[in-house]
């Protein structure tokens, strides 16, 4: 079958939201290319910062794809006027494996490894392994926000607590958390295709009994309260969701926020205190941030 193989060069911080217009159009899905320095297979990998990003969508060929890309290109004109868009052709059989060569496995903190699936290694009893494709769109731990979060978890992941996943994607977070020791996760989407990723992926890593996956908004799907929220998602999901989530929290609960921009922390520092949220911490890589706020008891 004959694919169109859209791409945007992109400024860092457009990235998510070029991406989220594009999920809108591409039945084939995304993916998201970043400048890499390799530094081996101990160390994994370094992002070049202040560099263009690529955002690659896969539409079919014929009448539809002609509409989405038509769609996308309005949407790009009009909302994102410095973003270069390319097209070209591409077989199904080529994109299918094109793109494992620019990935190996990748390590975060002291315990955490993402292997892609093709890649058959040795056991290192010293890390926790999870298996999972980076052509999957939905969260890979190749982005700073993801790895922002994965890094969060190590830390504050507490042996049986129980874990509210928001917006989880491909459920690498929800895979992570167990691993890390938690007894419960339940991760929600309102994209019931990354509902099914997230099935698959906690299928192949042999944590489904312990992971929930639901469809839908917070207000719909989580009552809780659980020890410990994370949400990766946008700036302005995170602010919508911010006074719904201490509900979701005991008290003394964590809240781990990431998908914000830093030039936007200041936002939730300002909004937090009157929710009852008191500031635990802040992360940041390039132009993301990761924060941190416990509930007040």
């Amino acid at each position: 079958m004959l694919w169109f193989e859209i791409t945007a060069r992109v400024s860092p911080p457009e990235v998510e939201a070029v991406a989220a217009a594009m999920r809108e159009v591409a039945p084939g899905g995304v993916t998201i290319d970043e400048p890499v320095d390799i530094l081996g297979p101990e160390m994994g990998f370094r992002v070049r910062p202040n560099e263009f990003v690529f955002v690659r969508a896969y539409v079919p060929s014929g009448e539809l794809g002609a509409v989405l890309t038509e769609d996308l290109r309005r949407d790009m004109q009009q909302n994102h006027p410095s973003v270069e868009l390319t097209a070209r052709a591409l077989y199904e059989q080529d994109w299918a494996v094109s793109w494992r060569e620019f990935f190996g496995p990748v390590e975060f903190g002291g315990r955490l490894r993402i292997v892609p699936t093709w890649i058959e290694e040795a056991q290192d009893p010293g890390r926790l392994v999870i298996r999972l494709d980076p052509g999957q769109a939905f969260g890979t731990g190749h982005h700073e926000t993801t790895r922002l979060c994965l890094a969060a978890l190590e830390q504050h992941t507490r042996p049986g607590v129980s874990v509210l996943d928001v917006g989880t994607g491909s459920g690498v977070l929800a895979i992570a958390a167990i691993l890390l020791g938690a007894g419960h996760v339940l991760g929600i989407d309102v994209d019931p295709v990354a509902i099914r990723v997230a099935e698959e992926n906690c299928k192949d890593n042999a944590v489904l009994d312990q992971v929930t996956l639901k469809t839908g908004t917070l207000e719909n799907t989580a009552t809780g309260p659980y020890d410990l929220v994370v949400a990766n998602i946008s700036t302005q999901a995170n602010l919508a969701l911010l006074p719904e989530f201490p509900a979701r929290l005991v008290p003394g609960g964590l809240l781990i926020l990431s998908g914000i921009l830093a030039s936007d922390a200041h936002r939730f520092r300002e909004a937090a205190p009157a929710l009852g949220l008191a500031f635990d911490e802040i992360r940041v890589e390039r132009d993301w941030c990761l924060m941190v706020y416990r509930r007040e008891t």
